[in-house]
């Protein structure tokens, strides 16, 4: 199954010059917010992940050197979702129900 990514232009108000964004979404999810860097930043034209939610809300989120590095990244985080819904995987040693 291929995860359905799609990217809507949008202006952050970031209180900086970097507001050229995108909302991401996996299929009616919103799941992160990306900001492309303005002049100034050493990686300017790149885009940063602003704000990712669920598996995308990384302690130290990365930069990416266009959108298609961007959305791999973000297919490969997600790729435990189907249709925007995260699946459960059990983890070993881990309760899945309360006692």
């Amino acid at each position: 199954m291929t995860l359905d990514l799609a990217l809507a232009p949008v202006r952050v108000g970031t209180g900086t010059e970097d507001e050229e964004g995108r909302l991401v979404f996996a299929g009616d999810r919103l799941v992160a917010v990306l900001v492309r860097l303005a002049e100034g930043h050493e990686a300017e034209g790149h885009w940063f992940l602003e704000h990712g939610f669920g598996r995308l809300d990384v302690p130290l989120p990365p930069t990416f050197s266009d959108l298609q590095a961007a959305e791999q990244w973000i297919a490969t985080k997600l790729s435990g979702m189907v249709d925007g819904h995260a699946t459960t995987v059990p983890i070993p040693g881990r309760r899945t129900q309360p006692s």
